[in-house]
């Protein structure tokens, strides 16, 4: 080697060890000071607050949330009494939760067996979790098997305590998960299936701060790609609040009067808050909207102090400069701090002489700190009152507003206001600092200590973007788990369009897609405008809502004849996918066929398209471009149909061979099927093939070409004997139609390229399919050795195509989506003829009279309504939108509850209170009538289940409804088994519950259990 190529390589190989050290470097000072961006919010607050507007709302207006003890908790006179009584409770209310025992079960594939031992803790962290992603627009699905982190607050244990006065015979194992704090996050991270660290954590008061600290760190340092953080709080048992009172911990009044001379301590209050974060270049390049950044946070202990609950100024002091010293920023940069403040004469005077202490130099009596306390509106959440204080916090950072601070008649002369540089803001007012920045602290009662500094949102956080497209509009989705809930989500659209009729309806279209799950039950068209989107909206709900079954999806690739000028210009201009394939089709193709094969396709003057060396590969070219599209929106066929031409575009997508290949075979076979020298034609027959026989053998030019419909036969050969086969048929009153082709392909005339073309096609490689390919050739499904092999497709230019077998052939292998990927719907119409059109969806990717290729996007939304998953962030790739607030979910929520003798609303314990007789044996004669024994085997496992899940009724269970959505584990699964076993003659292996996972598959699978032991 050369002394220049040496230095070449030291040189080479010194740049490869830079940029592996700044990698480093980069990465450690991303897991050290990257800001996190809060993307999305949800809440389940006192005083109904359950929306990050309503919410804002209800604090700018000094909204109160706190109430005397609600009824259905406990019994409020038996427990009230003295402060000095024990076992007593002496304060009059808190801050509660309407509904609090209600939860949306079916919704998270829980049974109502499991979902009465579950914590009412672990049911809000659910359902507000999945809110405050839909509050980010953010699919939940798509998180599944990623790295997204899980981490809470909890420490109420009422759940638990309600166990004393549970009856032996109602001790369920679904327990032993369901009042563990642990569920808590466990439970979020099973249903969403996320492999990040999942952690629930008790720190009492500061519990959801301490969470927030811990997925900032999990975020920083890759552990995950999102955090869900918050807390929850759940008051239901008395023995908690008269543990509380007996501490002399709670306001006589039920209120926190944080700051004022009257404080007394605080009022308890629950509730559930959850964050959505992300690291802030993964926010911002993920197109997320930044409601604000958690800048830095700090954790510490309180260590030894007057007691274990009682708090260390010392030790705040140290928290708050080591949170602001995370944040790289000094006290003067913070302009609010939302305190810990309880209400408490003890604990309220010690945080603000420690914020004194961090902000007595950079603040001043003529600049003062901001302080405040959502406690004073709602009450202390306990577990959850940190992720409030953020939540409030960010609300004031995004609005630009401060928010009253309530509850100070005369403020406490604990606290020497005169000398601290500090206010209190008793009504609402602009937040008018330079940079908005904040710090929120939590102290929990037990030492740890907790503080947060959050910012304002970069101005850049919801990026400008280009107007609408001209057109406007979109594909419009909304989709739901029932029909309830469906005609829910649509009154919700029908409510933001009459609020905000001027939101930009391809925004609204393109967050409804990428920002939301997509349920069975569904609804999708193509929108422009306010108004086509309010039609569709009150179509819909005039409309019974029906969930989609699961389809399969072909492809049917058209054959020539479908092609016109200009056929795939609008889908050219309109989506890169296609483009991109078509550009990588004429790269391959035009050095081959001698002409543009792009040009073919898109130019509308394209006089020569008609010649068959152009039309086969063009042909290629466009169906190959719009299978990729389809493929690039997530639609991947089960099935492959080809006609003619159209199977070459089959056999590629389906991996046989390359595309290079692909286009070497397309041209050579255009060519060569083009310069036949035999004079022919083709025609069509309204006959069956088999009727024809007699015709075509007293010609030994004419052969069927073609069987592609019952009653549609094309025959093709030379020109004579076709002129004579058609006045014969005429003298029968019979309309044969002489098809516009240059040839007679598929007939004994292309026996004249034969070789030819098997010796061009010779080096050919192939591969082992990927998706199943009926053949037109054979009617059947394909083998890979009959696919693999040159002789195939020298025989497939003159063999029939034999279509309708094909499409019979599909049609045996269940209901289908099938999607034309050719120029028009030619197949379509023929394929419809071929089965019970019924049983199938039908879509066509383009018309001739569509000039912009309008058709897709409708065939996109059609898709979608028969069940298809589609990929909208890649249908949506490239369009510049912005994410828009829309409805959350509506959840159906029912009641749920330990059956306790105790409970004073019997509705709360519905179907464990009652119990349910077991399922009898069926009737021997009902059993050997084989019309009679699948409905009542049926009836028979639904009643069963209904016994193991504690529903209220069978018919609740739909025979339809997957096992896995009604919440069956494999422990239900294994008493189903046993109970079928116990009353059927055939025997249920311990696979098939699993294995047909419906009522119906499964009552299909015992039936034929019965016919099978016949036949022994």
């Amino acid at each position: 080697m050369s002394t220049e190529a040496l230095a070449a390589a030291d040189l080479a190989a010194a740049r490869a060890t830079i940029r592996e050290q700044q990698e480093v470097i980069d990465r450690l000072s991303r897991e050290k000071s990257e800001p996190i961006a809060i993307v999305g919010l949800g809440l389940r607050f006192p005083g109904d607050n359950d929306t990050p507007a309503g919410l804002a709302e209800f604090l700018d207006a000094g909204g109160i949330g706190t109430t005397p003890f609600p009824a259905d908790r406990w019994d409020v006179a038996a427990f009230a009494g003295d402060v000095e009584e024990k076992g007593k409770i002496h304060s009059s209310g808190g801050g509660f939760l309407t509904g609090m025992t209600e939860f949306d079960a079916p919704f998270f594939t829980i049974s109502p067996k499991e979902a009465r031992c579950l914590d009412p803790q672990q049911r809000m962290v659910l359902q507000t979790t999945w809110a405050a992603l839909e509050h980010a627009n953010i699919d939940p699905t798509r998180l599944r098997h990623g790295t997204g982190g899980v981490y809470f607050g909890a420490s109420s244990m009422d759940y638990a305590l309600e166990l004393g006065a549970l009856a032996t015979e109602d001790v369920d194992g679904y327990l032993a998960a369901g009042i563990l704090h642990a569920g808590v996050s466990g439970r979020m991270s099973y249903f969403l299936g996320l492999r990040g660290p999942s952690i629930t954590l008790d720190t009492a008061c500061s519990a959801s701060l301490v969470a927030l600290h811990l997925s900032v760190q999990g975020l920083r340092g890759g552990e995950c790609e999102i955090a869900l953080c918050g807390g929850v709080n759940a008051i239901h048992h008395p023995l908690s609040t008269a543990l509380l009172s007996d501490m002399r911990a709670l306001a006589a009044d039920g209120r926190c009067k944080t700051f004022d001379e009257s404080a007394d301590g605080y009022a308890r209050s629950e509730g559930c808050g959850v964050l959505v974060l992300k690291r802030l270049s993964d926010a911002q390049r993920d197109g997320d909207t930044v409601l604000a950044l958690v800048r830095g946070s700090a954790v510490r202990q309180d260590g030894e102090s007057a007691g274990l609950t009682a708090p260390n100024g010392t030790a705040q002091v140290a928290l708050m400069r080591a949170a602001l010293a995370n944040a790289a920023l000094a006290p003067v940069d913070i302009s609010y701090v939302e305190a810990h403040g309880t209400g408490t004469p003890l604990g309220d005077p010690i945080e603000v002489a420690a914020l004194d202490e961090v902000f007595r130099d950079s603040h001043t009596a003529d600049d003062p700190l901001l302080v405040a306390s959502l406690k004073t509106n709602i009450g202390h959440m306990e577990a959850a009152a940190g992720v409030g204080g953020v939540i409030k916090t960010v609300l004031q950072l995004r609005d630009a507003t401060v928010y009253p601070h309530l509850n100070v008649d005369t403020p406490s002369g604990r606290i020497p206001w005169d000398t601290y540089p500090v206010r209190v803001p008793a009504k609402s007012e602009p937040w008018t600092a330079p940079v908005r920045r904040a710090l929120v602290n939590s102290f929990g009662f037990t030492g740890t200590i907790a503080s947060v500094v959050l910012e304002q949102a970069p101005l850049d956080s919801r990026p400008i973007v280009p107007a609408a497209p001209a057109d406007g509009g979109g594909v419009f989705t909304v989709s739901a788990k029932s029909a309830p809930a469906m005609a829910e989500q649509l009154r919700g659209y029908q409510r933001l369009l009459a609020d905000q009729p001027r939101l930009n309806v391809a925004d609204l279209c393109h967050t409804a897609n990428v920002g939301r799950a997509h349920f069975r039950h569904r609804v999708a068209g193509v929108v422009r405008d306010h108004d086509d989107l309010a039609a569709l909206l009150t179509r819909a709900a005039e409309t019974e809502s029906t969930p989609t079954a699961a389809r399969k999806v072909a492809f049917l690739c058209t054959g020539q004849g479908a092609q016109y000028a200009g056929m795939g210009a609008g889908a050219y201009r309109r989506y890169p996918v296609f483009a991109a394939a078509l550009d990588e089709c004429d790269r391959l193709l035009t050095p081959l066929v001698g002409r543009s094969v792009k040009d073919l396709v898109i130019d509308p003057a394209a006089a020569d398209l008609d010649e068959t060396r152009f039309t086969q590969p063009a042909l290629f070219a466009l169906e190959y471009a719009t299978a990729r599209l389809w493929l690039s929106w997530g639609v991947r066929p089960t099935v492959l149909i080809g006609h003619s031409v159209g199977e070459v575009v089959a056999a590629t997508i389906a991996g046989l061979f390359t595309l290079a290949d692909a286009a070497k075979l397309v041209a050579a076979r255009g060519r060569l099927m083009g310069s036949v020298r035999a004079p022919g034609g083709m025609i069509s027959v309204p006959m069956a093939a088999e009727d024809l026989a007699d015709v075509v053998a007293a010609y030994p030019d004419v052969t069927v070409a073609a069987i592609n419909a019952p009653g549609r036969t094309v025959l093709s050969g030379g020109a004579d004997a076709l002129t004579e086969i058609v006045a014969a048929l005429a003298a029968r009153e019979i309309e044969a139609k002489r098809l516009t082709v240059s040839h007679a392909f598929h007939s004994p005339l292309m026996a004249e390229v034969v070789d030819e073309f098997r010796a061009a096609i010779a080096d050919i490689e192939f591969r082992q399919p990927e998706v199943t390919l009926v053949s037109t050739v054979t009617g059947k499904v394909a083998r890979w050795r009959e696919l693999a092999d040159v002789d195939y497709w020298v025989r497939q230019i003159v063999a029939p195509v034999d279509f309708l077998g094909a499409m019979r052939a599909a049609h045996k292998r269940g209901k289908h989506v099938f999607i034309e990927v050719g120029p028009g719907s030619t197949l379509t119409s023929l394929a419809k003829q071929c089965v019970t059109a019924a049983d199938h969806s039908w879509l066509t990717s383009l018309r001739r009279s569509d000039v912009d290729a309008e058709s897709l996007p409708a065939a996109v939304a059609k898709a979608y309504t028969a069940g298809l998953a589609v990929s909208w962030p890649d249908f949506h790739a490239g369009a510049a939108h912005r994410k828009v607030d829309l409805p959350t979910y509506p959840f159906e929520r029912k009641t749920y509850w330990l059956s306790t003798p105790g409970d004073a609303a019997a509705e709360r314990a519905p179907a464990a209170a009652a119990p349910k007789a077991e399922p009898e044996r069926l009737d021997p004669a009902v059993l050997a009538d084989p019309e009679r024994r699948r409905p009542a085997i049926e009836n028979l496992i639904q009643r069963m289940l209904a016994t193991a899940m504690d529903f209220t009724h069978p018919g609740e269970i739909g025979l339809d409804a997957e096992f896995g959505e009604l919440g069956m584990d494999s422990l239900v699964a294994t008493e189903l088994r046993a109970a079928l076993n116990g009353v059927l003659p055939v025997q249920c292996p311990a696979s098939a519950v699993f294995d047909n996972p419906t009522i119906r598959k499964l009552a299909h699978f015992l039936d034929d259990q019965f016919d099978a032991e016949r036949t022994r």
